[in-house]
């Protein structure tokens, strides 16, 4: 290696502490995006590294944190450093409506099965099971369901998620939360 590439830094115990998140010990939430609170959108976020607050106008209430307001910024490896990684559990027939990103998003699901729904149209989807990944680009609508579990009961299933970017943004557009609101869910049209 070139060492005028790139120097070399040295951490002490407390910076290379400060780089650990025990899994059994992390904080989850409802996430607090918009459609947590609609008919099997449930799922809990845990906020692993990074996801600070986007940045928005005070009137663009579309605008949020991928992982939701509540989890945001609730990171025991709290950097930012263009890299941001959450897990998401949640029971079968739970997932997310139409929304898209502006960075980049991967998915890595640990277990169950998933669904990934793309396009405005909603019309494109692709199963994934354990340690099967998606890379979703900047701008595609997306949205994404537990199929089922492992066992086949209803039990949770675990997804890693890492999305680009030192305060990535998730927008949820208008008419896509309207419609989601008066059917009182948009996800189970994912099993259709």
């Amino acid at each position: 290696m070139d060492n005028e590439l790139m120097a070399s830094i040295r951490f002490d115990e407390d910076e290379l502490r400060g780089r650990v998140a025990r899994f059994a010990e992390l904080v989850g939430t409802d996430g607090g995006a918009p459609d947590t609170a609609l008919d099997r959108c449930a799922r809990v976020m845990l906020n692993v590294i990074g996801f600070r607050p986007p940045q928005r106008g005070a009137d663009d209430e579309r605008v949020i944190s991928p992982i939701g307001a509540k989890s945001s910024g609730n990171a025991p490896i709290d950097i930012a450093e263009g890299l941001n990684l959450a897990y998401i559990r949640t029971r079968p027939g739970n997932g997310t409506i139409l929304h898209n990103h502006d960075t980049n998003e991967t998915f890595i699901p640990i277990s169950g099965t998933w669904r990934f729904r793309c396009n405005d149209e909603d019309d494109l989807y692709v199963d994934l099971g354990p340690f099967d990944v998606i890379s979703l680009p900047a701008g595609l609508q997306r949205r994404f369901t537990n199929l089922a579990s492992d066992s086949g009961k209803d039990e949770e299933s675990l997804m890693i998620v890492i999305v680009a970017g030192d305060r990535p943004k998730s927008v949820i557009y208008p008419e896509v939360l309207q419609a989601a609101r008066e059917v009182g869910s948009y996800t189970p049209a994912a099993f259709a």
